[in-house]
């Protein structure tokens, strides 16, 4: 007898019990829904290892959810805007991602919307429920991944947020400054995307983003603002004709001794900016005392405490405060000046 004959007949590999397989799938679609705040398509699962029933079952008996057709969710995750808007992309066409207000919350910027915010590609099919859908093309270094979600970029979204006419006013000066000096982007780039998409748009589209164009005034040049009451500070000096306020002011003695460093101030007007804000930290003055403070004054420096109020479209205290500077210290406001009156290429 043979070696094989002694040995007995081999033994066939085991085969996977269907309960094996099920268990791998689970942990696949775990896996994938750990990444996707607890959402999954029925592709996804499908690819997981789970049948047309399978899936069907596990819907019926309440261990998944299906917000909108061809998307999953694990039941008993917690419920969160953030998994509302991942539920959105993944429902869409491929190529779509968070946009506008949607992705402006993604960055920390607002709060989300209550129907979630996408954009889908030009000619794809956008039939599906429980989201506002926008369409665009989207280009290299126009999308990013945040928070798990994909989305457009910082630049893109706060163009998109202007062009659609979603925020405007004082509620885009917030956006953009939030976004710079959070530093998501720098100034330069915005301000590129902006201008770009303002000489290609027409109509509407193109007036909206005029209030962008001038938004951008304040980043245009010179040194970046510290913080969104500075740059709102900025736009208010520019547009009652004031002078350029610069940062990072050093005051000296008659001696060329040291005596103070403020954030925001006028040269020409010897002026020196200070905001009372808990929320923000600039722009202020650096003045440890009242000595300090007797110092600048005896040497014909004024500082004037600026809060939110006086940032406001109604309030006059601070222009008053100025226009008397004014008249004592040879400035002449001149509106013919406003950056804000000119247009984008010229203000550019």
């Amino acid at each position: 007898m043979t070696n094989e004959a002694e040995s007995g007949p081999k033994k066939k590999p085991r085969k996977k019990t269907n309960a094996e397989a099920i268990r791998k799938a689970e942990r696949e679609v775990s896996r994938t829904a750990s990444r996707q705040w607890a959402a999954m398509t029925t592709a996804q699962a499908k690819k997981a290892g789970f049948s047309r029933d399978q899936i069907a079952y596990r819907v019926e008996t309440g261990r998944w959810r299906q917000p909108v057709r061809g998307v999953l969710v694990i039941a008993g995750a917690p419920a969160s805007w953030e998994q509302t808007l991942m539920v959105a992309c993944l429902a869409g066409p491929a190529g779509t991602v968070a946009s506008h207000l949607s992705a402006a919350a993604l960055f920390g910027l607002t709060k989300a919307p209550a129907l979630p915010q996408v954009t889908i590609p030009p000619r794809a099919s956008g039939r599906f429920k429980d989201a506002t859908i926008f369409r665009g093309r989207l280009g290299p270094g126009d999308t990013c991944l945040r928070r798990r979600i994909p989305c457009t970029s910082p630049a893109r979204t706060i163009v998109e947020c202007a062009a659609a006419g979603l925020v405007e006013g004082e509620a885009l000066w917030d956006l953009v400054d939030s976004a710079l000096c959070k530093k998501l982007m720098q100034p330069s780039r915005l301000v590129r995307a902006s201008g770009q998409a303002w000489a290609a748009s027409r109509g509407r589209r193109r007036r909206q983003l005029k209030q962008l164009e001038r938004a951008l005034d304040v980043w245009r040049s010179g040194v970046p603002a510290g913080s969104p009451p500075e740059a709102r500070l900025q736009r208010k000096l520019i547009e009652w004709g004031y002078p350029r306020a610069e940062r990072q002011i050093e005051i000296f003695d008659e001696d060329g001794k040291f005596v103070a460093r403020a954030d925001v101030g006028i040269r020409e007007m010897k002026v020196l900016f200070e905001y009372d804000s808990d929320e923000h930290h600039g722009p202020r003055c650096w003045l440890a005392d009242d000595a300090r403070m007797e110092r600048i004054e005896e040497l014909g420096w004024t500082v004037i405490v600026v809060d939110r109020f006086d940032l406001r479209p109604s309030n006059t205290r601070l222009r008053e405060k100025l226009e008397r500077l004014s008249l004592t210290r040879f400035v002449d406001p001149d509106p013919t000046k406003r950056v804000s009156d000119l247009g984008p290429q010229q203000a550019a």
